[in-house]
């Protein structure tokens, strides 16, 4: 059922309205939460009006969301487990976010059988250069998502961007190299000027964000979308740590060389840097407690008897 929505969407992408594409985004990006969701709700994440989601969802073939949700359910034996309980205590508070979290995770695990992830897998790994830049409150998952990257992809660099042009990325790369570009809401400026200049020269270009990023596709087509859930105050990065994750293990594998560079790269730092150790604990050494107490009673015997009759000690 969840294939069918899709390619009904997909196929008639091109004649939706914009904010049809809204809306069509969302589905497409957040098809297992769905079925907690109501008219009003979904066109309150997509920025429409009950009254377009209803139409648009007539348009599809469906007498209303109701029929949407009916027609998901089949696919989704585990929604029992996100019932919405009738009286919130603190608690249930704390089941709800872990539910969501296991929603997003779930959500993240469903990007990698889209075609998308399968495309941008091969172009990172053909890529000559990969530059990753990232804004706003997700500028440490680019910075975390390019340092683990470097592992496995040679050439992969994270852009600050201090020079106010971005010149070593825009310039630097060619068709044959990689950007790739994160934000989430609220987007910085910079992110879409970015991949409006990126696409504009021919760069392949990535995008992570989230469901609400109706004009990514716009730019490229190679879009990994997060659902976004309005209802919290702050984004939770759960999902989003675990797609990097599952992103860098893809190119790895896809390259063929999951250790090699790896183990180069440990080599290097033991040589270079090396590795310290956590020292044993010395109160599990044999004698440790019989030792430490002698040896602690004769070196004040030893001290008292060093300062004894020395003036100002």
């Amino acid at each position: 059922m969840t294939k069918d929505l899709q390619k009904k969407l997909k196929s008639r992408w091109e004649s939706f309205t914009t904010a049809e594409q809204k809306i069509a985004t969302h589905l497409l990006h957040n098809v297992s939460g769905i079925p907690f969701e109501t008219a009003a709700s979904l066109g309150k994440r997509v920025g429409v009006s009950p009254m377009t989601v209803g139409r648009f969802l007539r348009n599809l073939g469906y007498a209303g969301l109701n029929e949407l949700k009916e027609e998901l359910r089949g696919d989704a034996p585990w929604l029992q487990l996100y019932a919405t309980p009738e009286q919130a205590t603190h608690s249930d508070v704390v089941s709800e976010t872990l539910k969501a979290e296991i929603r997003g995770l779930t959500q993240v695990h469903e990007l990698t059988r889209t075609a998308e992830w399968k495309a941008i897998v091969k172009l990172l790994v053909a890529a000559d250069r990969v530059s990753v830049a990232s804004f706003h409150q997700a500028r440490f998952l680019g910075i975390g998502f390019a340092a683990l990257l470097q592992s496995v992809k040679p050439r992969t660099v994270f852009v600050e961007g201090h020079d106010g042009a971005y010149a070593d990325m825009l310039l630097d790369s060619t068709e044959k190299s990689c950007v790739v570009l994160i934000d989430f809401r609220r987007y910085s400026r910079h992110f879409r000027i970015v991949a409006e200049e990126a696409a504009a020269r021919g760069i392949p270009l990535v995008i992570i964000t989230d469901s609400q990023c109706y004009w990514a596709r716009q730019f490229t087509d190679n879009v990994l979308m997060q659902p976004v859930d309005l209802s919290r105050a702050w984004y939770d990065f759960t999902a989003t740590t675990s797609l990097f994750s599952l992103l860098i293990a893809a190119v790895s594998r896809e390259q063929g060389d999951m250790f090699e560079r790896i183990g180069d790269i440990t080599q290097l730092r033991q040589k270079l840097v090396g590795y310290v150790e956590a020292p044993p604990d010395a109160r599990h050494a044999p004698g440790a407690g019989t030792k430490s107490k002698a040896s602690g009673k004769g070196n004040r015997t030893t001290a008292v008897r060093k300062t004894r009759g020395k003036p100002g000690i």
